[in-house]
């Protein structure tokens, strides 16, 4: 005899409708079914399964990345690049560096803007001038060192803030096994018709000045007024280099700078940029903002004022 509730069910019908649980009772029955066992809507057994299977793939993914990453390190030298000067990114084109920083709130400027009777308004500047050199220079272990004395005036105190010259620290990026194309008028392709061929726009002074040189092996720095309402307030004149060379040497005496090898001494390394310092006297000039700009010449460094290639900008004004 048919049960009397399946003969008022419609024909095909076998689907049941399950019970629904609302509110406490839906979290409870969520986290554990009393009715089918399961725990977060799954049975112990499934839990069992799927940990097991996430364990054995993810395991297997681990060693593979790890077995690539020994045969990609196999490829490495930890002391030199594996793509080096034309073959890299990089290229042959250092930039050039400046210092001292700015101070945070303005780290997109380029201005140093300070009042010469208020030794608070120039303080970052003197201090992240001392800190820049007590950290890079005054205090590394030994090794191919820059003797910080060649920065004169430039090297301690008040880096000549307080007497409207402030002075700022010039480098050469670091690029491993570059061997500059130097402007010593002995390198080849500098000589056109027995007569020495200068770089396209490199001022006259500078010209002279490098004649004038007895080692030629440096890329040299040169900085300028940009404009020529500057150029009237900021004269050549008023611009004082150290080193006097106007340069970044190839080597002092046994020091070789570059290229840079990543040299050590002793096991060690505690390799130093050479510096230029650069200060501008500014003392007639209060108010005014100059802008200036500097740059770094060799025929293999490029020249590119839209990206920055082969100088660095700065304003100053002093209140």
């Amino acid at each position: 005899m048919a049960d009397k509730n399946q003969a008022h069910q419609p024909i095909g019908a076998t689907a049941i409708k399950p019970p629904e649980y609302k509110g406490m009772e839906w979290v409870r029955r969520l986290l554990y079914n009393p009715d089918t066992g399961e725990v977060l809507t799954r049975t112990p057994k499934s839990w069992a399964l799927i940990t097991v299977f996430y364990l054995i793939y993810y395991s297997c993914l681990a060693a593979f990345w790890a077995a690539m990453m020994q045969i990609f390190f196999q490829t490495l030298d930890w002391e030199k690049p594996k793509w080096q000067n034309k073959a890299s990114l990089i290229g042959v084109s250092p930039g050039l560096g400046m210092r001292p920083s700015q101070p945070a709130e303005f780290i997109d400027s380029s201005m140093i803007k300070y009042d010469s009777d208020d030794a608070e308004s120039y303080k970052h500047y003197v201090d992240a001038s001392k800190k820049f050199l007590d950290e890079k220079y005054n205090q590394q272990a030994a090794g191919i060192k820059f003797d910080t004395k060649a920065l004169g005036n430039c090297q301690s105190g008040q880096f000549g803030y307080d007497e409207k010259k402030p002075c700022i620290f010039l480098k050469l990026n670091k690029i491993y096994g570059l061997e500059h194309n130097y402007i010593n008028g002995v390198n080849e392709g500098e000589y056109d018709s027995g007569k020495l061929v200068w770089p396209k726009d490199m001022p006259e002074s500078l010209k002279s000045h490098i004649e004038g040189q007895s080692d030629k092996e440096q890329v040299w720095v040169n900085c300028q007024a940009k404009n020529p309402a500057d150029a009237d307030a900021l004269p050549e004149s008023k611009i004082t280099y150290y080193p006097a060379t106007k340069g970044f040497p190839k080597k002092i005496a046994d020091t070789v700078y570059m290229p840079y090898t990543n040299q050590k001494e002793d096991g060690a390394s505690a390799y130093q940029s050479p510096l230029v310092a650069v200060q501008f006297d500014v003392s007639e000039h209060k108010g005014q903002l100059l802008h200036i700009e500097c740059r770094a010449w060799a025929h293999n460094i490029g020249y590119s004022r839209r990206d920055k290639i082969g100088i660095n900008s700065l304003e100053i004004m002093v209140l």
